[in-house]
């Protein structure tokens, strides 16, 4: 399951087969099989968009677990809590491709995900107050065929972005660079690009967090982004092999004095947010761990 955004108030690179460390055959491929793939995924994601929780998870095999270690419950307790956060959400889904063998099956899908968002619900009208949320990411699913029906066991995050935007952000170009994938409790670089206006302040903050549930909260340091260049952070990955999230908070705010010079005033003109996954490096699967893990 690929929709949770837990960064963001909970908030994969395209498929190669040979980083499974062996070249995968040809195998024969149904129609029948493709057919019930794609109509069991249009489901899924027909119930994700009416918020039918307990559809969602006669999908998943009892024994599903994440990428990231989460299990069916915790993965349904994430939904709710982006549900909860983001009212209006919105995913478009595309299967990008299906391979299947015996009765295993690897869907590679990507998807879209919107939202708006508004710091005081009562006060909906202010459309120069809304957030605005927008997530992409790619990933494999792995499927599993019991009897007569398929069902979803596991699944692989190969990408993933999200930013929150709020106000003048929403005008400025900024990028959050990453590494793809980092080692083990080795140190790695985070840079921020903005091109923000001269008269604007940006005041910003890089961080990395482990990819938990519930999020652990890491504490934020805002330094004021250079007038020229990128900020940058070097930062250590965990030692405990789990895949971690680029964060980047900003806030732009501007100063005015008075014609008397007496007086200053602060304008906040708005906020981001970016994340970016970084996944753990692994080492290859053999053929008999690829069985195990699908």
């Amino acid at each position: 399951m690929k929709k949770n955004i837990i960064a963001f108030g909970v908030l994969c690179i395209c498929l190669n087969l040979t980083c499974f460390g062996f070249n995968m055959p040809n195998f024969e491929f149904k129609k029948s099989d493709k057919s019930e793939i794609k109509t069991l995924l249009n489901k899924h994601n027909k119930a994700m968009d009416s918020r039918d929780i307990e559809t969602l998870k006669s999908f998943y095999d009892e024994s599903y677990i994440s990428s990231d270690g989460f299990n069916i419950e915790e993965q349904i307790s994430m939904l709710k809590d982006t549900y909860s956060a983001y009212s209006d959400i919105e995913y478009k889904t595309k299967i990008n491709n299906i391979t299947t063998f015996d009765n295993w099956a690897l869907v590679q899908m990507s998807d879209a995900t919107s939202a708006k968002v508004y710091p005081v619900k009562e006060r909906k009208y202010k459309k120069q107050r809304m957030g605005i949320l927008e997530g992409k990411s790619s990933y494999v699913v792995y499927l599993k065929k019991d009897k007569d029906s398929w069902k979803i066991i596991s699944d692989d995050i190969l990408m993933e972005e999200t930013t929150l935007k709020y106000g003048i952000a929403n005008k400025i170009n900024m990028d959050l660079i990453t590494p793809a994938f980092v080692k083990n409790g080795k140190e790695y670089d985070l840079s921020l690009k903005m091109n923000k206006p001269s008269d604007i302040i940006a005041l910003a903050s890089i961080s990395r967090e482990e990819i938990t549930y519930p999020p652990t909260d890491n504490g934020e340091k805002f330094r004021k982004f250079p007038e020229s260049g990128d900020l940058e952070r070097l930062v250590k990955a965990n030692n405990k092999n789990l895949d971690e999230y680029a964060v980047a908070s900003v806030g732009f705010t501007k100063v005015s004095i008075n014609e008397e010079q007496t007086k200053a005033r602060i304008e906040v003109l708005g906020m981001a947010y970016i994340m970016k996954r970084i996944n753990m490096e692994k080492p290859r699967m053999t053929k008999n761990e690829v069985k195990e893990k699908i």
